[in-house]
């Protein structure tokens, strides 16, 4: 019996904006934060970036989370939905935790999620399965009472591994075409 659902940040609940202007310091800021391993050192790479170093962390920060916005058909029909219906829901993030408070705020991710982790905060990234199995000891359920929603396969092939209902994000309608999602919503 599935008890929780757990998404990836960007891609199932937050897309580009489509207002969005290409910006070299968030392109750039996004790519030094692919490549680092921490925090730490993505604040150092953009203090040392020619692109970057003469931006405000703060600034780089709000243009990073102003990039993306709710993909509106998941916030306003799914997560109401299954919220009413009881079940957890979680994100896992891979990314920087410095923005993680301004997307929270931005967001109302509170509104509806019981558990936010972020990679840089737990030291752990999906596709590590150990990320998977702390999220499931903080909902308090087994890999097997959960799904895993994110747009990255990899990610949800290792939470297949698990034992847990992986559905690879592609479009909002797609998402709701899957059985496993039509069967946790008739429920």
């Amino acid at each position: 019996m599935i008890k929780a659902i757990i998404f990836d940040m960007v891609g199932p609940l937050l897309s580009k904006d489509p207002n969005y202007k290409p910006d070299t310091v968030v392109e750039t800021a996004e790519a030094l934060r692919a490549i680092s391993k921490d925090d730490r050192e993505f604040v150092e790479k953009l203090r040392i970036n020619s692109i970057t170093r003469n931006s405000k962390l703060d600034e780089i920060l709000e243009k990073i989370v102003d990039k993306y916005s709710k993909v509106e058909l998941v916030w306003n029909s799914l997560l109401p939905e299954l919220k009413k219906r009881d079940y957890k829901l979680a994100v896992i993030n891979n990314g920087t935790g410095l923005t993680m408070d301004k997307f929270k705020s931005k967001n109302n991710f509170a509104q509806y999620f019981d558990l936010f982790m972020n990679s840089s905060e737990e030291e752990l990234e999906k596709p590590d399965s150990r990320i998977y199995m702390l999220a499931c000891q903080k909902l308090g359920v087994k890999p097997e009472e959960c799904v895993f929603i994110d747009d990255t396969e990899e990610n949800v092939l290792a939470a297949n591994k698990l034992g847990m209902v992986g559905l690879v994000y592609k479009d909002y309608p797609s998402l709701l075409d899957d059985f496993y999602l039509r069967h946790l919503i008739s429920q």
